[in-house]
């Protein structure tokens, strides 16, 4: 069940605890989701150490939780997934071209089209029972210049569009054109 959150930058700096109420670490950020039925958020916890070393392969980037996975909110906000949940997905294998990676080693990667033109960033997902299917891309400022997105906004990506990983870039089978009547056709977006 989605719980409304009329605020959201009221989360940030707020204490996450897991559904056995373990502390995973502190919301820093927060990015709008591509959900157009509700206004979700995906909200990036910054993990302290003892998740950080025990379930997230000692990665300081921002765990990715998404409004869904939030089951109540008041001084600390409660999650209804577990650490162990949460670790499952973030160390679950992504097929990116012909090789596979860890979760973690495409989130914050720059993400550049068929043609070499640099689209955006990872930032999240939504995760999901077999591989991650869809990812939640932060189009480049320029590109939210001249489409007139917000900066926070994510866009669903496609895990099937991923042709492999260079030198910390991420690559794609589709153009920009193609990725944006993608967004304008199956997720009503007109930019």
């Amino acid at each position: 069940m989605h719980m409304k959150i009329n605020n959201p930058q009221e989360l940030v700096g707020k204490t996450v605890l897991d559904a056995n109420g373990n502390t995973i670490g502190t919301i820093d950020k927060i990015w709008n989701s591509w959900n157009q039925e509700y206004p979700g958020w995906f909200y990036g916890v910054k993990p302290n150490a003892h998740a950080r070393e025990n379930y997230f392969r000692g990665s300081y980037k921002l765990i990715p939780i998404y409004c869904d996975y939030i089951k109540e909110v008041q001084q600390q906000i409660k999650l209804n997934k577990t650490t162990e949940e949460l670790g499952r997905y973030w160390n679950m294998a992504v097929p990116c071209g012909h090789n596979k990676y860890p979760t973690d080693e495409l989130m914050e990667k720059p993400v550049y089209d068929r043609y070499n033109s640099r689209i955006g960033t990872i930032y999240s997902w939504v995760g999901q029972e077999g591989p991650h299917m869809t990812y939640g891309l932060c189009l480049d400022p320029y590109l939210c210049d001249q489409w007139k997105v917000p900066y926070n906004r994510l866009l669903p990506l496609d895990a099937n569009y991923f042709t492999g990983m260079k030198n910390e870039t991420v690559y794609l089978d589709k153009a920009l054109h193609e990725l944006r009547e993608y967004w304008t056709q199956y997720h009503q977006y007109q930019y």
